[in-house]
């Protein structure tokens, strides 16, 4: 069930990247935010209060508190911002890469997990896999077809491993905080609303981030983007419940395998399948079946 569960996080995440990009289209990153996350909470919220924890430590808090700040706050945002300095194409394999190998370190260290050939193999060629295939995606182009220029200074490249970090850590606190209160859904909806607070705080103390607040057409398209997230990370934490983090984590490293998936389904004229899209979704399938059979 754990695999099961990783591989329902990383469709989830993957959905979520068509959704969002759909409503990125004529709104800021903060609209999307304002309108996703609550829509998260409420999802995870509703299976809290559906079966309420018990035996709640402040411990645990604390450690599912962490790790949504350190997973949805530090880590998507260093992505992001990497992804905007120095383009997807680069920025993906070097987060994917990171997160895969702290997993497991991590697991093996805190956690007493045990790390064998066949996972760290199958880590490997996850890794690998994917590197290849989103390396494989065709280059962005700007409205003249022409590739456009990214200028960022050598720091840039740090973000990504930044990301990877900070997802990787994510992971290990909340299954920490599980170890405490095995209430998977509770530690979701704790680490969501203590982002959404964060950013209502940031809103309030910058009025030039607050000014990029507004419903511009497709904003509709965050809902479910919040509900797409809501479930991953509700799935996250079922699979780190019942599951190692060595093999959970790159699992749901795996989402651009899913990505290129729903793209050929729902985006079939923005993206074309490639020789190295092919070989690295083929790398990253035989790295699934490695890491979840042994």
């Amino acid at each position: 069930m754990p695999v099961v569960f990783a591989l329902l996080a990383a469709a989830s995440f993957s959905a979520l990247a068509i959704t969002v990009t759909r409503g990125f289209r004529n709104n800021s990153l903060m609209t999307g935010l304002m309108v996703s996350l609550p829509v998260g909470a409420l999802v995870t919220g509703a299976f809290t209060l559906a079966d309420p924890p018990t035996g709640l430590t402040l411990k645990a808090i604390l450690f599912f508190v962490a790790g949504g700040i350190v997973g949805e706050g530090v880590g998507r945002t260093a992505f992001i911002f990497a992804v905007m300095l120095i383009g997807p194409s680069t920025a993906t394999p070097l987060q994917t890469a990171t997160y895969p190998a702290l997993a497991l370190l991590g697991g093996w260290i805190l956690l007493s997990e045990p790390v064998t050939v066949w996972r760290v193999a199958g880590a490997v060629a996850i890794a690998a896999g994917i590197t290849v295939l989103v390396r494989g995606q065709p280059a962005t182009v700007g409205s003249g077809g022409h590739r456009e220029p990214v200028k960022a200074g050598r720091w840039a490249y740090l973000l990504p491993v930044l990301g990877g970090v900070s997802f990787a850590s994510s992971d290990l606190l909340r299954k920490l905080g599980l170890e405490e209160t095995p209430h998977p859904a509770f530690g979701a909806v704790s680490g969501t609303i203590t982002i959404i607070l964060l950013w209502l705080i940031v809103l309030a103390v910058a009025p030039r981030i607050r000014a990029t607040v507004s419903l511009e057409p497709g904003w509709q398209w965050f809902i479910p983007t919040g509900f797409l997230a809501g479930l991953g990370v509700l799935s996250v934490f079922q699979a780190l419940e019942s599951g190692d983090v060595s093999v959970v984590g790159p699992i749901i490293m795996s989402q651009p395998l899913m990505v290129v998936l729903f793209s050929a389904l729902f985006l079939r004229d923005l993206e074309k399948l490639t020789a190295k899209v092919v070989a690295g979704a083929a790398l990253t399938v035989l790295g699934l079946v490695t890491i979840s059979s042994f």
